[in-house]
């Protein structure tokens, strides 16, 4: 009697095509989260790309200041009409013979 139970337990059944589907979705949802969910997965892959297009825009921003201020040095350095406009604003100085007038806008 004991014997007959344990074959019937553990004899060999075909398995149906809903058992090998459910088996195979169990096999694959622990599969699929970690590629999805993990450390190296799809939404830490998308993160880091997001992460990666701001610094580069951040730094092609920082560049174009970069080369901007670069060619106001030169300009500052170099060109004499720069360098007078400069003095007189910043400066209040004056070519020998001139004149200041103070115009108060109110």
């Amino acid at each position: 009697m004991r014997i007959t139970f344990l074959n019937r337990l553990f004899r060999k059944r075909p398995l149906s095509l809903r058992r090998k589907v459910v088996y195979a979705l169990i096999a694959a949802l622990p599969i699929l989260a970690i590629f999805t969910f993990g450390n190296r997965g799809l939404l830490k892959r998308m993160q880091l790309e997001r992460q990666a297009a701001t610094v580069r825009e951040q730094l092609y921003r920082d560049r174009a200041t970069s080369d901007s201020l670069r060619a106001e040095i030169t300009r500052m350095k170099n060109d004499t009409t720069v360098i007078e406009r400069l003095a007189r604003e910043r400066y209040g100085m004056v070519r020998p013979g001139e004149t200041i007038y103070h115009v108060d806008e109110q």
